[in-house]
């Protein structure tokens, strides 16, 4: 008996702590991801946050990386917190 074992799919790199960068974005890059918080983030933006948290930057697959659920709730519980928008 043989098994085929399919190679992993590449993952989107996964995004330091948003409690970690979110304070230290520019309030333009805040604004484009809290318009759409569901939507890709562009490649600069995430080189961004890689940059604020003194990271590496990965290669960002073409799918782009997404803000997850928990991410959004921060940025949900952040918004109304300062009753920004």
């Amino acid at each position: 008996m043989s098994a085929v074992i399919d190679p992993p799919e590449p993952e989107a790199p996964a995004l330091p702590s948003i409690g970690v960068w979110w304070p230290m974005l520019e309030t333009s890059l805040q604004l484009e991801i809290l318009e759409h918080p569901t939507s890709p983030l562009r490649p600069v933006v995430v080189r961004r946050i890689f940059e604020l948290c003194e990271l590496v930057p990965r290669p960002v697959p073409r799918s782009g990386v997404r803000l997850g659920p928990n991410e959004r709730a921060y940025l949900a519980g952040w918004v109304h917190a300062v009753d920004w928008i």
